[in-house]
């Protein structure tokens, strides 16, 4: 019996510990990004800053695109701060580069993409949270204002979404593109007047279901990631100026009775980026409280 027991506990044994400073021996490997290199845009600010902070948190490398390099690397800065306070990732460091780029100039997309492919060798998730919102009438809505919505929701997730997909189908890899839409792309909210928000964000998710159909047979993912009310630096910054019965407005049509903190978004976008969500492609994932509900 000892001689049993000695075998057992040698073969029981780990050849090398498993470090669990970023991951609970408990959390399903797949779910890690560790080895993988995930490009955000818009990631100075907003759920693109809190989608970087989540893939440095899993153990991604990480590109922070924005219209401003100093707003990237200052937004690096703010999540290296926030991954050193927390004891259990003290001592990581996460590489994460910043780089300017416009989403609406398909020359500035080009080049970016290629000094993210140099810089770090491979790209194997692409998320664009660049992106605008208008509350405007449509009988007064400019029309050059119109076009600038559609430049960055639309054409520069479209521009981002196709440099990944030629570099994966010519490189012969698997890619996984997340485009950011909104629930307004399922629903007109009330009471604000965004027609050219709504129609762009429903341009999103469907440009995102059309995508993974052409692209699935490569191994590439397409997804949308739908969220609705997120209390952002961008909300709180409204309700503070506009009163906050505009939020009490809002949660009454909310099941769950609240805003979303922007936080809360970081499960669900790590489980897109993953191999967890292996079989997902062509979805709308909707995270909303229930608002679309109703």
């Amino acid at each position: 019996m000892s001689t049993l027991m000695s075998t057992l506990a040698r073969r029981c044994t780990l050849r090398r510990p498993i470090a669990t400073t970023r991951r609970s021996l408990m959390t399903l490997p797949s779910f890690s990004l560790e080895g993988k290199t995930c490009v955000v845009t818009g990631a100075a600010r907003g759920l693109g800053k809190e989608f970087l902070t989540a893939f440095a948190l899993s153990g991604a490398r990480g590109a922070c695109i924005d219209l401003s390099l100093d707003g990237g690397k200052k937004s690096i800065k703010h999540i290296n701060e926030h991954i050193s306070c927390q004891p259990s990732t003290a001592s990581y460091k996460p590489e994460l580069r910043a780089y300017a780029c416009d989403v609406t100039s398909e020359a500035q997309v080009q080049d970016t993409w290629g000094a993210i492919v140099k810089d770090f060798g491979q790209v194997d998730v692409v998320v664009t949270a660049a992106g605008i919102v208008d509350n405007v009438e449509g009988e007064h809505y400019a029309f050059d204002r119109w076009q600038k919505m559609f430049d960055i929701n639309v054409n520069g997730s479209f521009l981002f979404a196709r440099e990944a997909g030629r570099y994966w189908i010519e490189e012969k890899k698997k890619g996984n593109v997340i485009l950011v839409s909104s629930m307004s792309a399922h629903i007109c909210v009330r009471p604000q007047k965004q027609a050219a928000y709504n129609a762009s964000k429903a341009a999103v998710s469907l440009m995102g279901k059309s995508l993974a159909t052409e692209w699935a047979t490569k191994g590439i993912r397409v997804n949308s990631l739908c969220p609705g009310y997120m209390k952002t630096d961008l909300i709180v910054d409204l309700l503070a100026k506009e009163g906050t019965h505009i939020e009490e407005n809002w949660v009454k049509d909310i099941p769950m009775g609240r805003l979303a903190h922007p936080s809360e978004l970081q499960g669900t976008i790590v489980w897109m980026a993953s191999d967890a969500s292996s079989y997902l492609t062509g979805s709308d994932i909707i995270v909303d409280g229930g608002y679309t509900c109703w």
